[in-house]
């Protein structure tokens, strides 16, 4: 058999040479390991869980620091879960990022992440604290982050949540216009307070020193002659009862306010904001408490009687951050209103559990047996915090499903106009920093007095609402834009909308007599921007 010989054209040759020489160096690659056009991983944050201990903004300023470690998916954060070697990584904000001079990428296997602010070069994983200098107070401003789990290859940009581990004091004061006594020039101080602690990164909590106390005096930020901001950002457990906090003026004269005996202040919280007024007037020092909230979303609550009690539930996975509020009637066995954060890092999919159950915050005899609907027919177990809002997994959702959270709603309005809304609330999250919900079921009306009921699965009566609202307060950037609804429960006329049942916050409040997002002043309340509320 003669067989013919081939012979191949140069130009082919070096194809042919070209295409072995790259597929020999992607595979020498693959074998050590190097990412071939993977982008390195970047951050973008959001402060939620708590007010913001920056007193002009809750976004992220010019260089802002943070320190970020990468673990194993599922493993608490130690020297041997750390994934190539992002032990306490530095990132830096660039525009609305965080991102790495040193990059980091993501491996083949699932990690988590951990964060911290502000950053500061540590050998373990343990963030010392000391409040006794309040010059800089961004520098004490702590928050925390480690929400990021079970990162997908897929995507570099990763959402972080940071939460605000320590408290707030924040005085406003005014004084009379004389040449001796200038707000500005006045020095004010909170004696034997706990001024250092750690904060374990691995755990994700405090440990105070319990032996250091000490008197500090805070920062004063002018506003004009007459008026000033103090504030101080104390360590959360302090008690601040009955402080005598001395105001010196450059003169010499001195002004002593005592802290008022009131159980919010017993023990501080992390993340929370307490606010005091003080004015100096003709040499008589006077104070009352301020209007702030513990949260934005959270309705201001004055003069609670004996059936009425606040519910404040955290993440269960998270504990210091928060999932949601409530004002619960334990003699209606239902909830005033509903009070929560929405954000994207806290929104889900598929993750439903029908989990319904008792909440283990009160007692089971204020609660309604919800395990099947409510009688008559026609009404349906609407949640107030719906069970989307808490979607992103199992344990969220289950929250949801508490029996406290549940009125008894016309079938075909939670099933039609009110869901339509519930949609629509989370569209317009996906469009902001964070959105503020307060979500509320009235037993009684402006016309109406009387209560009606259904009743539950032992046959009791549970109060049954005339009326349903909505306030919303969407944060983005530093900007607030407010709507509010309000929905008779009933069936709504055929083809309306829930566009149909808009109105200001403001008007909202005085139908309801609640006050809402408090520390927002009337004209943001006053108004709907119909550019933002498409």
């Amino acid at each position: 058999m003669i067989y013919k010989s081939m012979t191949i054209p140069q130009h082919s040759m070096c194809r042919i040479v070209y295409f072995m020489m790259a597929l020999l160096t992607f595979n020498s690659c693959q074998k050590n390991g190097v990412r071939i056009e993977q982008a390195p991983v970047q951050f973008t944050p959001t402060i939620v869980g708590q007010i913001n201990t920056n007193p002009t903004t809750t976004s992220w300023n010019k260089n802002d620091q943070i320190g970020v470690f990468m673990v194993n998916s599922r493993q608490p954060l130690s020297f041997s879960s750390i994934v190539n070697g992002v032990n306490n990584r530095l990132f830096t904000i660039n525009g609305n990022m965080f991102q790495s001079k040193s990059p980091s990428y993501l491996p083949n296997e699932q990690v988590d992440f951990i964060a911290y602010y502000p950053y500061i070069s540590i050998s373990d994983f343990k963030y010392p604290i000391d409040v006794s200098d309040q010059t800089n107070l961004s520098a004490l401003d702590l928050m925390y982050a480690s929400n990021a789990k079970n990162i997908s290859k897929t995507n570099n940009t990763i959402p972080l949540n940071f939460v605000r581990q320590l408290s707030k004091i924040s005085i406003q004061l005014s004084v009379s216009n004389t040449a001796a006594l200038e707000a500005g020039q006045i020095t004010v101080s909170i004696p034997s307070v706990h001024t250092t602690a750690g904060f374990d990164l691995s755990t994700g909590k405090l440990n105070i020193n319990p032996n250091e106390k000490k008197d500090i005096q805070a920062k004063v930020m002018v506003s004009s002659k007459q008026t000033a901001t103090i504030e101080f950002i104390l360590l959360p457990g302090e008690d601040i009862t009955q402080k005598a906090i001395k105001f010196i003026a450059p003169n010499g004269d001195r002004y002593t306010w005592t802290t008022p005996q009131n159980e919010q202040l017993k023990k501080l919280i992390g993340g929370n904001l307490y606010r005091f007024n003080v004015s100096i007037d003709n040499g008589k020092l006077s104070a009352e408490t301020g209007n702030s909230q513990t949260y934005p979303e959270i309705p201001k609550m004055n003069n609670l009687n004996n059936d009425e009690v606040f519910i404040q539930h955290f993440l269960p996975d998270a504990k210091t951050e928060r999932n949601y509020a409530m004002l619960y009637s334990k003699k209606l066995k239902m909830a005033y209103w509903v009070a929560y954060p929405l954000y994207n890092g806290i929104l889900g999919s598929g993750n439903r559990t029908d989990a319904w159950g008792y909440d283990p915050a009160v007692s089971t005899a204020f609660q309604p047996l919800l395990f099947k609907g409510f009688q008559p027919a026609g009404y349906d177990r609407g949640h107030q915090l719906p069970s989307a809002d808490r979607n992103l997994n199992i344990i969220h959702n289950k929250t949801t499903f508490y029996f406290t959270n549940m009125t008894a709603q016309a079938s075909r309005l939670n099933q039609g106009i009110w869901a339509n809304l519930e949609t629509k609330v989370r569209t317009w999250t996906a469009q902001c920093d964070t959105m503020y919900v307060v979500t509320g079921a009235m037993p009684t009306s402006e016309t109406d007095n009387l209560l009606d009921f259904a009743r539950d699965n032992d046959g009791k009566d549970i109060a049954k609402p005339k009326y349903y609202f909505k306030a919303l307060a969407m944060k983005k950037g530093t900007e607030y834009y407010t709507i509010a609804y309000k929905i008779d429960n009933a069936t709504p006329p055929s083809g309306s909308t829930f566009d149909t049942y808009r109105l200001t916050v403001s008007e909202l409040e005085k139908t309801t007599g609640f006050t809402f997002f408090p520390d927002l002043d009337n004209t943001k309340k006053g108004t709907i921007d119909t550019r933002i509320w498409k």
